[in-house]
């Protein structure tokens, strides 16, 4: 029979020459690997560490065929959280360090810090600010003796504020805890003043005093590690903090959601591509729309959100 003649034979004459066409292009075609990225980095601490994937540089999003991992993705233990301190769980203290950096540079006479600078650069290290950014000194010593002079004026000025926790930030970090999510708080002030901020508080019982001394402790149930200035050598917006705090929390870079509240914050979050949640704040939100969530605060945020985020994972 004429196989142009019956529209059936057409139609298989039609699917071989086409299984043909694919398994000879199959055949020469170069397969796809999936590669993950590697970076180590060592802390101011001279703790090495990297972000590669915990199962053995496999990538997260392949198709698994074990059932109980499946299951085990539907959960808390599929991701950690990174949470920024000041703007998330305290209130913004931006204006109180722009004022304190303004009455040091008077009080030494100093040339002014631009509010450009202050405001661009607020989440540096202090010893960043001082050296590379405002130009007043050079010499360790005198870059030290000028930071405890600030963090004095600060203190001075904050003493309204102390012990303040932003609304529904209490209620946000129990929430972490009763379903033993691990997070780490990010901040680039120094430990002492920190510690001294929540001795204040209601966050005290929640620290983990291990970290103070060692920092490769990693995070267990039931506290919050703390990354501060001391632990890293530059702030935000560079990565090491990030890196650092998701090898505290035991999860490659793909399963960390950032809550942040600060442009720099976001910046590094998008670097490496990490889920990133921005409160509102200071900002307008077409300002924050690089973010995958912005809210107006943590009271907006519930479990359900934090997981839609790896909907695609």
């Amino acid at each position: 029979m004429n196989t142009l003649s019956n529209p059936r034979s057409q139609y298989v004459f039609h699917y071989r020459s086409l299984s043909q066409y694919c398994k000879t292009c199959s055949s020469t075609a170069r397969p796809l690997q999936a590669t993950s990225i590697k970076r180590t980095v060592v802390s101011a601490m001279n703790v090495p560490f990297n972000h590669a994937n915990s199962e053995r540089d496999v990538p997260y999003n392949l198709p698994l065929a074990n059932p109980l991992e499946r299951w085990n993705r539907l959960g808390t233990g599929w991701f950690g959280v990174i949470c920024e301190l000041e703007g998330v769980i305290i209130p913004d203290l931006s204006l109180a360090h722009r004022s304190a950096w303004c009455s040091l540079a008077r009080e030494e006479n100093l040339q002014l810090p631009l509010e450009y600078d202050m405001r661009h650069y607020q989440r540096l290290k202090a010893e960043q600010l001082v050296s590379q950014v405002f130009n007043w000194s050079h010499n360790s010593q005198e870059i030290n003796r000028l930071i405890s002079r600030k963090y004095e004026i600060l203190e001075e000025e904050i003493v309204a504020d102390s012990g303040c926790l932003l609304p529904g930030a209490l209620e946000f970090l129990e929430s972490i805890l009763s379903l033993n999510i691990p997070c780490v708080l990010l901040t680039q002030e120094r430990r002492q003043d920190v510690e001294t901020f929540f001795s204040e508080t209601s966050l005290k019982s929640y620290m983990s005093v291990e970290f103070s001394s060692s920092p490769s402790f990693k995070t267990g149930r039931g506290v919050f590690s703390l990354v501060t200035s001391d632990d890293v050598r530059f702030g935000l917006p560079d990565i090491e903090c990030i890196l650092l705090a998701s090898s505290l929390l035991q999860r490659p870079i793909e399963r960390i959601i950032f809550i942040g509240s600060s442009l720099q914050a976001l910046e590094a979050a998008r670097e490496l591509d990490v889920r990133c949640v921005m409160l509102s704040g200071n900002y307008k939100y077409w300002e924050l729309c690089r973010a995958n969530l912005v809210v107006g605060g943590l009271k907006q945020i519930c479990f359900q959100n934090l997981k839609n985020l790896f909907h695609d994972a």
